[in-house]
């Protein structure tokens, strides 16, 4: 019996060891917090074991320290400590290719697996060019142009040649950062106050995407800011300066394990410019924060304060822009032309995973901001709050051979506003000529599933319901204002169910092909309801529709060296929303633009990307090089579409000609090269083609070729210390080019101002990252 008792209390004592020693751990992506299935756990060169579909693993043995590794991700090593029986790693994208996209809540997958064009920016995608202006790395996504009208705001975004209906500032496609709208319910984005440079990701669903996203045929913009990849407490210094006064610093914290992570930045930005009254000037602060509770729960916490102020010049005219002139329009000159925005944000998300059928993801948020604007004909002054929430439930259901995943959500944002508008000239404030009061709200319920079957096949549908709803009080509207004509009304716009039904093949692991259509609609926006400027009201719109056919293929090949993706579309547009500039007849200024239903534009196009990614595992020069082509052919015509709706001797029909704003080509190629010493070097060549204009296409804006590289050296420098010195040019071949272009001003008069240009010769910049690890 005492030689019994003895060996129990042996085999207990193992039995405790080993339990002690062995831990559980789950791998995530970073900025989706999908699973990553696949990763390999070393211990040192040793593979311990891989993750499952959930992101799972185990291992029965104590290590000290852990390297994980998984294909299109930044490698992450971690210490693990005693009795701590699970540990959470999170890991950073680093190609945009085919990594992890975050488009249903049930089941966030590879970009393989999603059946429609997706595309995927990484922190190191981003960080290319000088890393402030985000156009450099947008615009080389087949079919995105990003272009702006200061040197740092009044970004417009275009997606498959939809969002150029105004002059400045975005519309037709949603926006959200850390999953906070950036579109507030008016249907109007504005980027002027975005940090680009601490984006870890961009994620861009290219065409409509009403089935989980509401309102917006051009797609969704989806950002997130950086978090930190490595654990432990990191202090950060960042600083760039360039041409024309080109200045930013970053100064940052971060904390990780495998609880929480939160990065808190400071970031100052100036730039005097190429322009006559042109510079620009911003601070940021922000605050991000990932705390997982438990295995099942993560709440992340946003916030943000920035506040910015980019002068306005105005525009040239054709001539002005051919001889390169440094010059602006006499009205923004004498007023003292400028936008100011001071904004803040505040959103909190909750992440719960009930069951393996069943998860959550909520989102609730606060943001605001003040605007001030003085422009040729007067200064305007808005204020804006926005509130809301989203939430979708995400259901998986598996079987042997066939899967049913689904999202099932809703989302609600209102946005109440406050826009005035003056007389201004010669910066003397002038009479107040606008005063109204907007209310907002717009919410959608939506559904999409995904039924996944044998030989690979998998079928997608969704439908969403969308309600928007106006609300505008005119405060001129009094007895002291006999002869004012009441702007005030209430518009209900009738819902719009929109679907969304596609069929993948997964011909085998890494090559996919898939076919779809979905609808999308966009109303109109409160900038094009609204005309502060002249204090009126434009109550006729109507929101725009589009079906959208998508046939394409994407993957990797050559084992998973060479990656794809190509896209075939046709979207079809109903009620064109289209801006009319409205000029003066003596001098050519842009007084105000307006905007009217036109028509209909029928939308073709062809957008492919190749990269090849070589990357050996003994190096004798280069640890990576990466040549990469991508290329947009765009065939967008009008469908009866006409100058106004008035049909009279003055209407001009314009069906047929090709729609302005879109140039038919673009393509871009580049090279990125590591050497195994820490020296890299990322260069691109873009070419945009002839690009009509104006509606009778008597007009074009030429073709242009921007040449950009960069040349730097990565190191660290002892235990603690991550050094990256760079030095870098744009437009190296000092080619004219313009950053935006007012389309379809009026040429009978005058010729009009419409072009911002550019800056007329190379520009440079150099920089340094250091940090402190401890």
């Amino acid at each position: 019996m005492k030689k019994i008792s003895l060996m129990a209390v042996v085999l207990l004592c193992i039995l405790h060891a080993y339990a002690q020693q062995s831990f559980k751990g789950r791998v995530y992506d970073l900025y989706t917090l999908s699973p990553v299935k696949g990763a390999a756990i070393y211990s040192g060169e040793q593979l311990l074991t891989t993750t499952d579909i959930t992101g799972s693993f185990s291992i029965n043995v104590h290590y000290d320290r852990l390297l994980v590794m998984a294909s299109g991700y930044e490698p992450q090593a971690i210490r693990v400590k005693e009795n701590n029986p699970m540990i959470l790693i999170g890991l950073a994208a680093t190609s945009y290719n085919l990594s992890e996209v975050s488009v249903n809540a049930a089941k966030p997958r590879s970009n393989l697996l999603q059946p429609q064009s997706v595309a995927v920016l990484g922190r190191k995608d981003l960080q290319r060019n000088d890393g402030i202006f985000p156009e450099y790395a947008l615009n080389l996504i087949p079919g995105v142009r990003m272009e702006k009208r200061t040197m740092a705001g009044g970004q417009r975004i275009t997606i498959r040649g939809y969002g150029n209906g105004t002059n400045f500032n975005g519309t037709g496609y949603k926006a959200y950062l850390n999953g906070i709208p950036v579109t507030d319910a008016e249907g109007t984005t504005i980027l002027d106050d975005i940090d680009f440079s601490i984006l870890g990701r961009m994620e861009v669903i290219k065409g409509p995407a009403s089935s989980l996203y509401g309102s917006g045929i051009g797609g969704v913009l989806k950002m997130y800011t950086l978090k930190p990849a490595v654990y432990g407490t990191r202090i950060s210094q960042e600083t760039l300066a360039g041409s024309y006064g080109l200045f930013r610093t970053n100064t940052r914290l971060e904390y990780a394990d495998d609880k929480s992570s939160i990065m808190l930045n400071y970031g100052h930005q100036n730039y005097d410019s190429y322009r006559i009254n042109s510079a620009s000037k911003k601070d940021f602060v922000s605050f991000i924060g990932d705390f997982h509770s438990n295995e099942k729960q993560t709440f992340s916490v946003y916030a943000a304060y920035n506040n910015s102020n980019d002068q306005l010049a105005g525009q040239l005219d054709s001539s002005q822009f051919a001889q390169r002139k440094d010059t602006g329009e006499v009205p923004y000159l004498k007023n003292k032309g400028y936008v100011a925005f001071e904004t803040y944000r505040a959103g909190l998300s909750h992440q719960y995973t009930f069951s393996s059928h069943v998860n959550n993801i909520t989102n609730a948020y606060f943001s605001g901001y003040k605007q001030s604007q003085a422009f040729a004909a007067g200064l305007s002054s808005n204020m804006a709050q926005n509130f809301g929430a989203r939430t979708a439930f995400g259901l998986s259901f598996s079987g042997r051979t066939i899967a049913l995943n689904g999202t099932v959500g809703a989302e609600y944002q209102k946005t109440n506003s406050f826009k005035k508008s003056y007389a201004l000239a010669s910066a003397v404030l002038g009479p107040l000529t606008g005063d109204l009061e907007l209310s907002t709200m717009q919410y959608s319920l939506f559904t999409q599933w995904e039924l996944k079957l044998p030989q690979g096949f998998l079928i997608t549908a969704g439908l969403s319901n969308n309600y928007i709803e106006y609300s505008i009080s005119d405060r001129l509207t009094n007895s002291a204002n006999p002869t004012h004509k009441d702007q005030s009304g209430h518009k209900t716009f009738t819902p719009v169910l929109t679907p969304q039904v596609s069929v993948l093949k997964a011909v085998n692991e890494m090559v996919s092909v898939y076919a779809g259509i979905s609808k999308g609609y966009s109303p109109p926006v409160s900038g094009q309801v609204v005309i502060p400027q002249i204090g009126q009201v434009n109550t006729g719109l109507r929101p725009e529709k589009a079906v959208q056919y998508e046939v394409g293929a994407k993957g990797s090949l050559l084992d998973k060296r060479l990656s794809f993706q190509v896209a075939v579309f046709d979207m079809e547009i109903k009620d064109k929303l289209t801006s009319q500039a409205i000029t003066d007849n003596n001098t050519g200024t842009v007084l105000y633009t307006m905007t009217t239903n036109a028509g209909g534009q029928q939308n073709r196009g062809v957008e492919a990307d190749i990269a090849y990614t070589l990357q050996p595992q003994h190096p004798h020069v280069f640890s990576l090089v990466r040549p990469f082509v991508s290329y947009t052919y765009s065939s967008f015509t009008y469908k009866q579409f006409k100058s106004d709706n008035n049909n009279n001797a003055k209407t001009i029909d314009y069906s047929g000609n090709k729609a302005s704003g879109i140039a038919p080509h673009l393509f871009n190629a580049g090279v990125d090269l590591v050497s195994k010493w820490g020296v890299y070097l990322n260069t691109t060549l873009q070419y945009v083609d002839r690009m009509p204009i104006t509606y009778d296409n008597a007009h074009y804006a030429d073709a242009y070729t921007l040449l950009q590289a960069k040349l730097g050296y990565r190191h660290d420098l002892g235990r603690y210390f991550a050094l990256d010195v760079f030095a870098g040019g744009n437009n190296i071949t000092g080619s004219k080019y313009y950053t935006l272009v007012f389309l379809n001003a009026n040429y009978s008069a005058a010729p009009p101002n419409i072009y911002l240009p550019g800056p007329y010769k190379a520009t440079w910049y150099g920089g340094f990252n250091l940090s402190y690890k401890f």
